[in-house]
């Protein structure tokens, strides 16, 4: 049994496969991996951590002061470019304000003076009248009928020339007809001072300035 075992080890040792370093006569190198870069440990996922990060970093307050320098600085170049109609700086706008068709629809309300932004206003007089005037309470109420009206027939003009303006600027346009109107009717609801972006016709603006680069 022993000299049959000894027999058949030579057997075993021929049928392994020959290693790398028979063939070559060294060993293959490993494949160098490029290092990639590594995320932050905690990036930050809102503002605020942002904020509590950049006062948590080491800086010197000259340095400080620089950085919130140049991030007003960039707002600043940012808005201007948003107020002159770059469309460079359209990605900066919400997804509601993207686009020259929307840009076009709100130089429209802008450019002229309409009964919906003075409606809230309007409103909110009438309110405190009908509690002050109760003797009067009917005729106040047939002034905010009227009122009502005016404000219907104002947002079907201001319509009628978003139609007209718009699609004949952009007849490929893939705009809805409902949501350009939806967007003006909203916009002319809110106050001058509060539209945002920021209004940059006056209502002295003519045709060919709507929509267009401001220089």
């Amino acid at each position: 049994m022993g000299k049959k075992s000894a027999e058949q080890a030579p057997a075993v040792e021929e049928s392994k496969p020959a290693a790398a370093t028979d063939k070559k006569g060294k060993a293959t190198p490993k494949q160098v991996k490029q290092a990639k870069a590594r995320p932050p440990a905690k990036p930050p996922l809102t503002a605020k951590e942002a904020r509590q990060q950049a006062k948590s970093s080491k800086l010197s307050p000259e340095q400080k002061k620089q950085a919130k320098d140049d991030v007003r600085r960039e707002r600043a170049r940012i808005a201007e470019g948003q107020w002159k109609g770059d469309p460079l700086y359209d990605k900066y706008h919400l997804p509601r304000d993207r686009g020259p068709e929307r840009l076009l629809v709100r130089d429209i309300v802008d450019s002229r003076r309409t009964v919906a932004q003075y409606f809230f206003a309007f409103t909110m007089v009438l309110l405190l009248a009908t509690n002050i005037f109760l003797n009067a309470v009917g005729i106040l109420m047939l002034v905010w009928v009227a009122m009502m009206a005016g404000l219907v027939l104002d947002s079907y003009f201001l319509c009628r020339k978003v139609r007209k303006l718009v699609w004949k600027r952009f007849p490929n346009t893939k705009q809805r007809k409902g949501g350009l109107y939806w967007y003006a009717i909203q916009r002319s609801i809110m106050f001058r001072s509060m539209r945002t972006p920021k209004p940059r016709m006056s209502y002295k603006a003519t045709e060919d300035d709507l929509g267009q680069v401001v220089r």
